[in-house]
């Protein structure tokens, strides 16, 4: 099983704005112990699981949470069509766990010289095929024919495949959906269900030194996987009994076959065979993949919306992976986190003080601010975390340059803006690239609405005056202010071409809510890392409402030039500190070093 491993040679423009020193302690895991260690030989349940996510290079961070969130996988070889071998000109995954769902690119040859052309889709509970890519996500743009009956196949081969059978695998030791299980340390997480009293829907065998866990499939009630380990603990074999049907995927070559630029130690199987009843009905080797929260998105179209979703056999806890069910979670989860009546630590709530009020019986903004709740989705842990056990020699702040890449919340956080189909691509390589366009790395302001919420107002009844402070989005932009009139008036024709990074901003209230509308974007700033850009013709819309000492800050971006709807990004509770913000004035920068870049290792 040979390990590519390749040593990554970065840039001073990458090292130096990645992180300006390296802190105390920093040897050794980063100066504290990895949150757990299998015993060596240890042959139990958790230790398995833990030591297969590790192997695979699954865990990142010195928390050591799961964080494989998407995949781009290519690769060549036949696939079979019509009971024929289909040589393929183009093979492409892009997966999404999170969802799930995943879109399969397939282009080949048959043996009598014809091509074969279709876009295999799945996301939670639907579907279809696609004669282009994100087909009827633009009106009249494409061909989506609904293809429930091929539902539970797809599933099949998205929870057996090399990260997606670890990934059912904890969550049913565990008992809760993949959805659940992600971003968490597998040990810590089996360990807090136990003490729950939760039931393992997983168990281990052992055949000589090979570990055999067996699972459920999610979402496709009456399926059990099979996973046999090598001596490594990656998986040889994974076999899906599902009624009178069996499918086995044969896994080997396992390696790191992201491009050579973006090496960063996360494993895929380099050979993948695909039997169903014994025929062979996919072989392949891969030629590249890109892991690391890449941007994948698996939008449904109407059309196969209006046809229906594909209904499970029968009631089972694994349908909790269907998209109503992520979707309801994920909103359970922002509105919880996001509600003015939460309070960190317990204590008087905020929201019930007193709203202080202007002249004008507006409620007065005026104060410092700190973020309590809300906003993109955050990891645990910090960086610099332990070798990994492929890894001969290595230096903590060689993985902590490596996982960035995984850490960064807009590229982690589920919600994320829709872009049309033509851009898909385009945000990919940006933020392959993000160590060379993302205005972070040019010196740019980081802009509106990236900055976030304002930490210092100052509120009259005719104006608003709002400072923002550096290093709000890991470590990168510095501080920014902006001064809105609040006298009822509109945009001046001329806004539109404001060329802006907070936007030409003018203000309203509804209610008691304080409206603030900016266009006249530049559109050299992003959204958020991960490749998030905007044009010129973005619009965005904030929402400030306090009240007591609390503050629900909202906020909805347009940019029908690029997205397919507005971006409704996550609310943030806003809370007035009892200490003023400082803001420091603006340091310095330079990108006179771009051109040195020399990898993706992204930041």
């Amino acid at each position: 099983m040979p390990f590519r491993r390749s040593v990554a040679a970065f840039s001073c423009a990458v090292v130096v704005t990645m992180w300006s020193a390296l802190p105390a302690g920093a040897q050794g895991f980063g100066g504290g112990p990895p949150p757990y260690t299998p015993e060596a030989g240890a042959r139990d349940l958790k230790a398995v699981l833990f030591n297969w996510a590790w192997h695979m290079g699954m865990l990142r961070g010195q928390a050591e949470p799961e964080l494989v969130a998407t995949l781009e996988y290519q690769g060549e070889g036949t696939v079979r069509v019509d009971g024929q071998p289909c040589r393929l000109t183009k093979y492409r995954v892009s997966a999404n766990y999170q969802l799930p769902g995943y879109r399969t690119q397939i282009e080949c040859s048959l043996p009598d010289g014809e091509t074969y052309a279709n876009v295999e889709t799945i996301s939670g509970r639907y579907a279809w095929d696609e004669d282009i890519p994100g087909a009827e996500i633009i009106p009249g743009e494409g061909k989506a024919t609904p293809r429930p009956a091929a539902l539970e196949e797809r599933l099949i081969r998205l929870w057996a495949s090399p990260h997606g059978a670890p990934k059912a695998a904890i969550a049913a030791a565990a008992g809760v959906p993949p959805s659940e299980s992600f971003a968490q340390n597998p040990a810590e997480l089996l360990d807090r269900q136990a003490a729950a009293g939760a039931q393992s829907r997983a168990t281990l065998t052992w055949q000589g030194d090979r570990a055999v866990v067996t699972y459920p499939i999610p979402g496709v009630p009456g399926a059990t996987a099979t996973a046999t380990l090598d001596a490594g603990f990656l998986p040889e074999r994974v076999v899906v009994e599902h009624g009178a049907s069996t499918t086995e995927f044969v896994y080997g070559d396992f390696g790191d076959y992201n491009n050579p630029l973006h090496r960063i130690e996360a494993l895929y199987a380099g050979a993948i065979v695909e039997r169903r009843d014994g025929v062979v009905v996919r072989e392949l080797k891969t030629t590249v993949t890109e892991i690391g929260q890449v941007y994948v998105v698996v939008p449904v179209p109407d059309s196969v919306r209006m046809a229906g979703a594909a209904a499970p056999a029968g009631t089972s806890e694994e349908a909790a992976t269907s998209e109503a069910a992520a979707t309801s979670d994920a909103a359970a989860t922002s509105a919880a986190a996001t509600s003015p009546n939460a309070r960190p630590g317990g204590g008087a709530d905020p929201a019930a003080a007193r709203t202080p009020r202007l002249a004008n019986g507006k409620p007065d903004l005026t104060g410092s601010w700190r973020t309590v709740a809300g906003g993109p989705q955050r990891v645990p842990g910090g960086m610099f975390r332990r070798c990994t056990p492929f890894q001969d020699n290595c230096m903590e702040w060689t993985n902590q340059s490596a996982d960035f890449v995984f850490m960064a919340p807009s590229r982690l956080d589920p919600n994320r803006p829709l872009y049309k189909p033509e851009h898909w691509d385009r945000v990919q390589e940006l933020d392959q690239w993000t160590n060379r366009y993302d205005p972070v790395m040019t010196c740019l302001p980081l802009g509106n609405p990236r900055h976030g919420p304002p930490v210092r107002i100052f509120h009259t009844d005719a104006d608003i005056t709002m400072f923002y402070r550096g290093g709000v989005d890991g470590g990168g932009g510095y501080p920014d202010f902006r001064m809105i009139p609040l006298d009822g008036r509109l945009h001046d024709p001329d806004d539109e071409f404001a060329y802006s990074y907070m936007g030409a901003t003018v203000g309203r209230w509804e209610g008691d809510t304080l409206v603030l509308d900016s266009i006249g974007f530049t559109d050299e700033t992003w959204l958020g890392r991960g490749g998030l850009f905007h044009s010129d013709r973005m619009r965005v819309v904030e929402r400030f409402t306090r009240t007591g000492n609390e503050m629900l800050y909202e906020v909805t971006v347009e940019d029908p030039e690029v997205l397919v709807e507005p971006w409704v990004m996550n609310p943030r509770t806003l809370r007035i500190s009892e200490r003023p913000m400082i803001i420091p004035e603006r340091g310095s920068c330079t990108d006179t070093e771009l051109d040195q870049v020399s990898t993706q290792i992204r930041h």
